[in-house]
């Protein structure tokens, strides 16, 4: 059977299709272009670049309520010292176990760090009693004087001629305080630092004076290292100080000191706290002192610091 086409009608119909197709085409077009014109116009601000100044800001607010949550917080440490004095001179090696607090004071609008050395070398000198918690719990008002008292007395035991109070793991992020972050000159180094790829590292050199650190009968102490940040969250990561100490009366010697300080997550307190401290001091003339000190056993109380306490001064003295 042979069938006939009429071809002005097929041509209608084919021109009648690809009307609809093309209008079917375009309206898909301007959709697509309804959606995705939002898109782009918000492309760049979401690409707008960090600034160090930024990154900083961020981290001095978090360490502002980091710090409030860690000051209810006393955990044990177990610090480990060895002393090298130089020469043929053999070293010496101790072992302190403490436990570790961290105050803020809220009329100095800054933090301090005490420890209370319980066991040396593996003797218990004291029963462990939660001594330092204990304190501002029973009497707030003369608890400072008090933990001044024991952290003078746990100084005691630490090796080597290098008189020290920057072996406190949370002694750097004072620099991150907003009053003191114009005090310091920033700049990016590298991505990538403490095993966080997408962590900053960031150089800061102290350029204002007096500085924050002081040394032998209280003289200016620049300091430099680095912060290790998160830069959109401004969680510190990792800090590192770097500072020298010249010569000083009583035969005291030039002295270099570095203070390296790792945080991690503890799960249970659902916080950031300390986890490890690594220091060098290094004397001109071959004495040299390295520690590493390791936190744990972390727990949580609540004090209220009252006013005007006596509180550590000279609280930086390398000498």
């Amino acid at each position: 059977m042979v069938r006939h086409y009429n071809p002005p009608l097929v041509l209608r119909k084919m021109r009648k299709y690809c009307n609809i197709r093309q209008g079917w085409i375009a309206q898909t077009a301007i959709l697509l272009a309804v959606v995705i014109a939002p898109v782009l116009k918000a492309r760049p601000l979401a690409q707008e670049p960090l600034t160090v100044e930024k990154v900083i800001d961020r981290a001095s607010e978090y360490v502002e309520t980091f710090v409030e949550e860690l000051s209810t917080v006393v955990m044990q440490e177990d610090y480990r010292q060895t002393y090298r004095p130089g020469g043929r001179s053999s070293p010496e090696d101790i072992r302190l176990v403490s436990e570790f607090l961290l105050l803020r004071v809220e009329e100095l609008d800054e933090w301090v760090g005490f420890r209370d050395v319980f066991k040396v070398n593996g003797r218990q000198i004291r029963d462990r009693e939660d001594r330092l918690a204990a304190l501002f719990l029973s009497d707030a008002s003369t608890a400072l004087t008090q933990a001044r008292r024991i952290a003078q007395e746990s100084s005691r035991y630490n090796l080597g001629s290098t008189y020290r109070t920057l072996n406190i793991p949370t002694y750097v992020l004072l620099y991150l305080h907003p009053d003191n972050i114009s005090r310091f000159r920033y700049r990016k180094d590298n991505e990538g630092c403490a095993s966080e790829d997408t962590a900053w590292n960031i150089h800061f050199e102290e350029i204002d004076y007096p500085t924050l650190a002081r040394g032998f009968e209280g003289i200016s102490l620049p300091s430099e290292g680095r912060f290790c940040l998160d830069p959109l969250s401004g969680r510190v990561v990792e800090t590192e100080l770097e500072l020298h100490h010249p010569p000083a009366a009583g035969g005291r010697p030039a002295t270099n000191a570095r203070v390296r300080v790792t945080f991690a997550f503890e799960q249970e307190m659902n916080l950031w706290v300390p986890r490890e401290m690594h220091e060098t001091y290094s004397e001109r003339g071959g004495g040299r002192t390295s520690s590493t000190a390791r936190y744990n056993n972390y727990k949580r109380f609540s004090i209220i610091v009252s006013e005007n306490a006596d509180v550590p001064g000279d609280r930086n003295e390398p000498e």
